[in-house]
């Protein structure tokens, strides 16, 4: 099926999906990553698609809209979303004319649509829980005497709650993102972008659990200068540049450094 027609068929047979993306979108923060992973492929279209001769698959096409089907009444509609902007993605590709692996730019689609407030939702207590117990091993390892007390810490006479700003899903799901960008942009097949996100993975929980270590000792008062009001803030941002900074460094030295540029890795 010619891709243009293809890319029709599913906006219209998806109409239900676009209506629950658009009315998801509330602001601009949530629309920029989708603006930026479509535009990786509309911008190269535009230039390629009157001069290629690709076709779409009707067979996976085919599969894709029954999927919708089925999880437009069965599941919630964040699946039929994304469902939805995939097949749209995959009627584009072809014409696309770029020559790098899908699931990496797959990974981008996804991570893209507005899911943080369902990541948040089903990911953040036992993502909060596993940094707390981390949490409270490290600081006993530096002989302090710590206890969890369901989401908070109990040091001496003081509790210190884990709020939900602190369960470490927003890095999650950059550190999530930033490892299928370099995937995509290094052409990583299918395998080492499954290993990407298992490095990301565990490089955002490390993080979190830094910063939550550093905020404990900062909220505690075991840090004399602890009461500066900018300083929880500039924890938070430091472990997160370092977070960030050591998955582009670790995916470099094991994963990017095999995959050149201009070669497609299978």
């Amino acid at each position: 099926m010619n891709p243009l027609l293809a890319a029709f068929v599913v906006g219209v047979a998806c109409w239900h999906g676009w209506r629950e993306l658009a009315a998801r979108i509330t602001s601009a923060e949530q629309a920029l990553p989708l603006v930026l992973v479509l535009g990786a492929l509309l911008l190269p279209l535009a230039r390629r698609f009157h001069r290629t001769s690709a076709t779409v698959p009707l067979a996976e096409l085919t599969v894709m809209l029954l999927a919708y089907a089925v999880f437009v009444v069965t599941l919630p509609p964040i699946f039929s979303m994304a469902v939805a902007t995939l097949a749209m993605a995959w009627c584009l590709w072809p014409a696309n004319g770029v020559e790098r692996p899908r699931a990496a730019f797959a990974g981008l689609v996804l991570l893209a649509l507005p899911i943080l407030p369902t990541l948040e939702f089903y990911a953040a207590y036992p993502v909060r829980l596993a940094a707390i117990e981390a949490t409270a091993s490290l600081l006993r390892m530096n002989g302090l005497a710590v206890q969890v007390e369901g989401l908070a810490l109990r040091f001496n006479d003081q509790l210190l709650q884990f709020d939900a700003a602190c369960s470490g899903v927003r890095m999650l799901w950059t550190c999530w993102f930033l490892a299928s960008a370099l995937s995509y942009l290094y052409r990583l097949g299918a395998g080492r972008y499954a290993l990407t996100l298992l490095l990301a993975t565990a490089m955002a929980i490390a993080g979190n659990i830094l910063r939550a270590t550093s905020l404990f000792q900062l909220e505690s008062g075991l840090w004399s200068f602890g009461q500066w009001p900018w300083l929880h803030e500039a924890v938070g941002m430091s472990a997160f540049l370092l977070t960030a900074a050591a998955l582009c460094w670790l995916m470099y030295g094991t994963l990017l450094r095999a995959a050149r540029p201009r070669e497609v890795q299978s």
